[in-house]
């Protein structure tokens, strides 16, 4: 049976470790070796880097000219479709996977499927929400800014200078904008793992991103660092003709390995979701 791991109050009776079948070890790694158990958990689940590798497929192949044969609704439709799988779908079915191995209790492939399609409509209200938060709220908050631009008299960006007229846009938008992502980073896990409904998956990722702020850093932070690193190959620029034509392939290996190593940032969401739960 696919394992459901919720936070201790949500428990019926005992949410000791011994009673959720989670192994002491899982609760001790640290990010870096939830990253190393991830690496390993491919090897031992090579359907996870199959149905990762059949959606990266389907995105280099999007990137083609072959795709504009088809009429471009339907191009945006298979582009909309790529995108929620590729980062909710497959982030889906690896924290089922994920799940099943920290609590001692495997889950089959069939059995990760039918868990991500059956919690795909919490999945997509859950994402509802956050857009619907990070859209609203930081609208909000700058509210009263807005207002004192409009009653103050002449231009304020010239009055104040663009520096300082980006920088407190930035502050009063942007800075809100992150806090809520960051805060709501973990309501997929919550939704699919913890099966709980949108709103309760924003609840339980806000207390898991309080308790493991400095884990969820680091996590980040290798992230960008991974993605900036893949992708700077193919920025750099061409430094002659014998170039040229490797350009197109790095750009085509860089996009890949980048995506396909996405997956081990999900399964390392998971183990720390799985974490803050039980602790």
């Amino acid at each position: 049976m696919t394992p459901t791991i919720k936070e201790r109050t949500d428990v019926d009776g005992c949410g000791c470790l011994d009673c959720r079948n989670v192994q002491t070890a899982a609760t001790e790694r640290t990010v870096l070796d939830a990253l190393v158990w991830s690496v390993g958990l491919f090897r031992s689940r090579p359907s996870i880097v199959a149905f990762a590798g059949v959606i990266v497929l389907a995105n280099r192949l999007l990137e083609t000219d072959v795709i504009t044969v088809l009429p471009l609704p339907v191009v945006d439709l298979f582009e909309a479709a790529a995108a929620f799988a590729f980062l909710f779908l497959i982030r889906a079915y690896v924290g089922t996977i994920v799940a099943g191995e920290l609590t001692g209790d495997p889950v089959t492939i069939r059995e990760g499927i039918q868990r991500s399609l059956a919690r795909t409509p919490a999945l997509v209200g859950v994402i509802l929400l956050i857009v619907g938060f990070v859209l609203t709220i930081p609208s909000l908050v700058g509210l009263p800014l807005l207002v004192l631009v409009g009653v103050l008299p002449g231009d304020p960006v010239a009055l104040v200078g663009f520096p300082v007229a980006a920088a407190v846009g930035g502050a009063v938008f942007l800075v809100p904008m992150l806090l809520l992502l960051f805060t709501f980073w973990f309501a997929p896990e919550a939704c699919v793992i913890g099966r709980y409904g949108p709103v309760e998956s924003l609840r339980v990722s806000w207390h898991v991103t309080t308790n493991y702020r400095g884990k969820f850093v680091l996590i980040v932070v290798l992230v960008l660092g991974s993605v900036l690193g893949l992708q700077l190959p193919a920025s750099l620029p061409e430094t002659g003709a014998r170039l040229a034509w490797v350009a197109p392939a790095v750009d085509v290996i860089a996009a890949s390995v980048s995506e396909l190593l996405s997956i081990v940032w999900a399964s390392a969401y998971a183990h720390v979701y799985v974490q803050a739960i039980v602790s």
